[in-house]
């Protein structure tokens, strides 16, 4: 009898650990947007323990490759550095970098052709992070031209080598699509992490409505449309052209994107637009406060919600659409989530539970 009292007590030590294991198999990485206005959140009304990394957005690189404050006022005399890593403190695991954002195009592809250009970049942010106590980089660098290809890698190589060597983290935001600038497979060989965008899929430059990040496609919408301006489609074509699976984090939105559509009595997808709607992009806590008016629509075909009123049309992100991606997200076995941005949430739970979208990730991400 006690034999077996012992087996069984052995047996839920064993199932036990291994739930609390396979909890952090997976990735929520939370990007933060210091700044102003009703897109921003103050770092201490944020929950530490719902993210596995976070991103500061941003720090910027200038013409020689050095890392420059992107809002100092903030970063220090507002102490949001500070501020944002003592997120910590609830959660010692919890990995914060400094994302490399905000910064032209031509920028990067200056610095990453010169190679004294990029040795200051990887010398800069190894200083900057001992400095400040972050854990790693994350490069922005959303649109490479062609000419830009090797460069991007060359710069990636020489961060990593340096970085690994201090124990910090290097990753990567890409946008949607692989465009001809991207040598996906080298990237995977030189960094810690993938950060998929997976959203800006339809905009004031689209002819008609669609989703901002709709998860599958519509049957609507063209071939070329299909094959790229959804979720499903943004993984599957980065894995086709060669990013490693088990190093990607799938993006979401959470905010919603409004239109002006041409004529209030269509409003349906694909509906002609005659633009951007007023204002273009708006929170999830401003959606569920502000938009009740709004007719809802639920798209069971592309697993995400629209509302619409007069000649606005939006497209948006609620907890069923995040239960959604976030499920299909762990049928693909990828490395985990990856949130743009956490200060877009209902952060003080004034529509429901404070944080109720990070929440949602966490909830379907890191539980069986």
């Amino acid at each position: 009898m006690n034999f077996m009292l012992l087996l069984i007590l052995l047996c839920t030590v064993y199932i036990k650990s291994s739930i609390e294991i396979s909890n952090t198999t997976k990735n929520v990485v939370c990007y933060f947007l210091c700044g102003y206005g009703l897109h921003v959140a103050p770092p201490e009304s944020l929950d530490g323990k719902l993210c596995t990394h976070l991103n500061y957005a941003f720090v910027k690189v200038d013409g020689d490759g050095n890392l420059t404050h992107w809002r100092k006022s903030l970063d220090i005399d507002k102490r949001m550095f500070e501020k944002i890593l003592s997120l910590k403190t609830a959660n010692p695991k919890l990995k914060v970098l400094i994302s490399l954002g905000e910064i032209p195009p031509q920028t990067f592809a200056q610095v990453a052709a010169d190679p004294t250009k990029r040795q200051n970049l990887v010398t800069s942010s190894v200083n900057f992070l001992k400095k400040y106590g972050f854990d790693g980089v994350d490069v922005d660098w959303e649109h490479p031209n062609i000419v830009d290809k090797e460069n991007f890698i060359d710069l990636l190589k020489e961060l990593q080598f340096a970085l690994k060597k201090e124990k910090y983290l290097l990753t990567v935001a890409l946008q949607s699509y692989p465009t001809p600038g991207y040598n996906a497979t080298a990237i995977s060989e030189n960094v810690d992490m993938i950060n998929l965008m997976c959203y800006v899929f339809y905009g004031g430059w689209s002819k008609y409505t669609g989703h901002n990040s709709a998860l599958f496609s519509s049957s609507l919408e063209t071939e070329d449309e299909r094959n790229r301006r959804n979720t499903a489609a943004c993984l599957q074509n980065w894995l086709r052209a060669g990013a490693v699976k088990d190093k990607i984090n799938v993006g979401m939105p959470f905010y919603g994107r409004i239109l002006k559509i041409a004529d209030p009595n269509n409003h349906g997808l694909h509906s002609p637009i005659t633009g951007v709607g007023n204002p273009e992009t708006v929170t999830y806590r401003q959606i569920c406060l502000n938009y009740t008016n709004y007719t809802t629509v639920w798209s069971d075909e592309q697993k995400i919600s629209y509302k619409y009123f007069n000649n606005q049309w939006m497209s948006f992100e609620n907890e069923q659409s995040i239960m959604e991606k976030v499920k299909y997200i762990k049928s693909q076995n990828v490395a985990g989530a990856m949130i743009w941005q956490i200060g877009q949430d209902d952060i003080n739970g004034e529509c429901g539970q404070k944080q109720s979208l990070l929440r949602t990730v966490n909830h379907y991400l890191l539980n069986d």
